[in-house]
């Protein structure tokens, strides 16, 4: 009868450890993304000022994933991605903010939705952060709360390397810098 004594509790502090890993996990703070605004007004090759609806139609050419759909309107960014998970069909929608512009496009994350699942939004945003496949150029920050798009995507599409001046989507204007 002892053995099973002792089994029962280190059973016991097998499950313990494991629920204390998964609330460290899940309770990562993580910081908001700093505003930056990098459009200097300077001469810096061809400059562009595209609508929404052209740089929705550049992001979505240049991720050409069909499981990532992006909609930008003067409402907002919405970022909405389908993913099978043990043959169940999972959508995670993001709000997105743009931040940071430059040589790569910092959008903060104000509002995750996986499924209804009700947890805080740092700790969802973990979830996403360790377990997406996104296309090589799109990232997860590991200290903010904030998806960061490399420019250099774009190249592909537009022919030019392209740096993002400043975005305003609430009136319909990106302002691009671009050079051969």
């Amino acid at each position: 009868m002892k053995i099973w004594k002792w089994l029962f509790f280190s059973l016991l502090l097998l499950n313990i450890l494991i629920i204390i890993g998964l609330i460290f996990l899940l309770s990562r703070s993580y910081e908001t993304p700093e505003k930056e605004d990098n459009y200097s007004g300077d001469e810096s090759g061809i400059e562009v000022k595209m609508t929404n609806d052209a740089v929705q139609d550049l992001i979505m050419d240049a991720v050409g994933k069909e499981s990532i759909a992006i909609d930008i309107s003067e409402s907002g960014i919405d970022l909405v991605s389908s993913n099978t998970i043990y043959g169940l069909n999972i959508d995670t929608s993001f709000n997105l903010e743009p931040v940071s512009t430059g040589d790569t496009i910092v959008f903060e994350v104000t509002k995750i939705d996986i499924a209804n699942i009700p947890l805080s939004q740092n700790a969802l945003y973990t979830i996403i952060r360790s377990q997406s496949d996104l296309p090589e150029g799109i990232s997860f920050s590991e200290n903010e709360r904030a998806l960061v798009i490399d420019t250099a995507l774009f190249v592909e599409v537009v022919g030019f390397d392209v740096k993002v001046d400043s975005i305003d989507y609430e009136n319909n204007e990106w302002y691009f810098s671009m050079k051969r």
